[in-house]
């Protein structure tokens, strides 16, 4: 047991030893003929009557019990304030569910990396308890975060790739012109298929696994893996793969043969596909992911400090209760 603010016993101590002292202060101010009172003739035979002596008994019975209780009902005022706590160890929930965010950087796509990206930091903040990662590709992929459940990194991670997209620096790139040609989008797939871990938990449980991908399908030069081949190495491990096109719309309908292509691949791995402009295309795809079965699993152990106010709650009542009575039995 600890106390979370203890420095307050001591300021306890100040305020109460202060409140005794002013009080007798201003006993000792007074006259002494007010303190003594006036003598009454003959008070002897009052106070050496039985009655007497009993009301004189219950009245210094009912003024120590007031004493006790207020005594108790401020000291546990004073823990109280002091937050008693205790450390323990608790096992938080995690989710069995990876999702990866599979970015293409490539030159066609940037008019729309800002957008995709404030849709995958959107997509980010509708899962709870999910690992999620980030991937973005061009000629190679590169992991801008890996899978995690820090949700607060998550968002520093897409405040730092929005700053970099508006700023026009181009760090979010580096390191994606590695290899012959440009937007290879199955080496970004089938790299990002490879980002996948056993994860956290205890045991080897199975993990739903996700790709949500962002590309025009726009491919210049010779990938190791076509988009197909990619695809069905995704879908051989288990993983399920939802497109986003920007592509998709009517001023760029040279790339319908690729958007047919690149929707027929998402298709084959039981995922889904989706034109950037579609607005059900969020909601659809957390809905999609969110159906697909997830274990519970015990996450690593966490130290946390605890408040434990209970016992000195119960007394402060009990102490409170027991000078009610004590008032309405003075009044009897």
């Amino acid at each position: 047991m600890e106390l979370i603010l203890g420095w307050l016993l001591p300021v306890w101590l100040v305020v109460v030893a202060g409140a005794v002292g002013v009080t007798l202060a201003v006993r000792r101010r007074r006259s002494a003929p007010e303190r003594e009172g006036r003598a009454v003739a003959n008070s002897s035979r009052l106070t050496s009557l039985p009655g007497f002596a009993a009301a004189m008994r219950r009245y210094r019975v009912l003024l120590a019990a007031v004493l006790a209780a207020s005594a108790v009902l401020l000291l546990a005022s004073a823990g109280l304030t002091a937050r008693p706590a205790a450390e323990d160890v608790v096992y938080p929930e995690a989710r069995t569910r990876d999702i990866m965010l599979c970015l293409d950087v490539s030159g066609s796509m940037i008019e729309y990396d800002a957008e995709l990206v404030d849709v995958f930091a959107e997509l980010a903040t509708e899962f709870d308890g999910e690992r999620i990662g980030l991937v973005v590709f061009n000629a190679s992929a590169v992991t801008y975060f890996p899978l995690t459940s820090d949700y607060d990194y998550i968002r520093e991670q897409f405040d730092a790739i929005s700053d970099q997209f508006d700023d026009e620096t181009g760090e979010y790139f580096a390191g994606t012109f590695f290899g012959e040609g440009s937007s290879l989008v199955g080496d970004g797939l089938a790299s990002c298929a490879q980002r996948f871990d056993g994860g956290t938990g205890s045991g080897d449980e199975e993990r739903s696994r996700s790709i949500v991908l962002a590309t025009d399908n726009l491919v210049v030069g010779e990938p190791i893996f076509t988009l197909a081949e990619a695809a069905a190495l995704a879908s051989d491990s288990g993983i399920r793969v939802y497109g986003l096109n920007p592509g998709d719309q009517e001023s760029r309908e040279y790339l319908d043969e690729f958007a047919t292509q690149f929707e027929d691949a998402m298709l084959a791995t039981g995922g889904d596909y989706y034109a950037l402009g579609d607005p059900a295309a969020v909601g659809s795809i957390v809905d999609r992911i969110g159906a697909e079965e997830a274990v519970a699993s015990r996450g690593a152990p966490q130290l946390v400090v605890v408040d434990r106010p209970a016992v000195l709650a119960v007394l402060a009542l009990l102490a409170v209760t027991a000078l009610m009575v004590l008032a309405w039995r003075a009044d009897a």
